[in-house]
């Protein structure tokens, strides 16, 4: 019962600064220590979901941004799956790749965007590349940097009990290298997400996206659709978070046993 009472309270305590800063944008708003063309009450932003045509932008936008979300990363994390294990199971492979990752990933990952507009558009092909750009960096440099993190004694098990080289690698290596694995993959799914609203506001078009529905309220001057994509996003990736980690945690659930 302790127990319940503390993690109860322990979860309670990550809700107070959101609850904070709802009170001050309410007071703020409330008694106009903020110009309404540039803060709106809750009230009135909810009260824009009451028009049809923005909810159904609204509606619209996340579902095309769960594609392309889902679309980059799938794309991203296999091609970095791949080149993870091939950096870190390949000494030639990481002798002729390795240096120029390390120098590309350097980049700011936004610095991308104009040339990629460039080559392929801002359509949802650029903008798909962009998140898939944007997840393949952590799971590729994380299982490369997991898989050489295998302690020696480990390595030199398998080579006692003379095991083939992928005896070795499943039984040995991939064992002792999943947590590192399934962080980088966490981290490459969160990093997708802020991709995905970073290229549909910045790369700009015609598609749907919650970036675009911000993108929308910007042009317009309307700061309720604003602050209506801003709290969708703020929402769905607390959300996408919790998920991610609650996987995480299950698959990891070995480790505590």
């Amino acid at each position: 019962m302790h127990a319940l009472r503390s993690g109860i309270k322990v979860r309670w305590q990550g809700a107070v600064l959101p609850l904070l800063l709802f009170g001050l944008w309410w007071l703020s708003a409330e008694y106009k220590w903020i110009s309404p063309t540039v803060l709106v009450s809750p009230a009135r932003m909810l009260a824009a979901l009451g028009d049809p045509a923005i909810r159904d932008t609204l509606v619209g936008g996340i579902e095309a941004s769960a594609v392309r979300l889902a679309e980059g990363a799938i794309l991203g994390i296999a091609i970095g799956v791949f080149v993870g294990f091939a950096l870190a199971l390949s000494g030639l492979a990481e002798r002729l790749f390795g240096p120029s990752l390390n120098a590309v990933r350097q980049i700011a990952m936004f610095a991308w965007i104009p040339l990629l507009t460039a080559w392929f558009g801002n359509g949802d092909l650029g903008k798909v590349l962009f998140v898939a750009f944007g997840s393949f960096f952590p799971v590729a440099m994380g299982i490369c940097e997991g898989v050489k993190a295998v302690p020696s004694q480990l390595k030199e098990v398998g080579r006692v009990y003379c095991l083939s080289p992928w005896l070795q690698f499943r039984m040995i290596i991939l064992p002792a290298a999943t947590p590192a694995i399934i962080t980088s993959l966490q981290l490459s799914l969160l990093l997708s997400w802020v991709s995905t609203i970073g290229a549909e506001y910045l790369m700009g078009g015609m598609a749907q996206g919650v970036g675009t529905f911000v993108m929308m309220g910007q042009d317009q001057v309307r700061p309720d659709v604003i602050l209506l994509g801003v709290t969708v996003i703020a929402l769905s990736g607390f959300v996408f978070n919790k998920l991610v980690r609650s996987t995480s945690r299950y698959l990891l659930r070995w480790r505590q046993i």
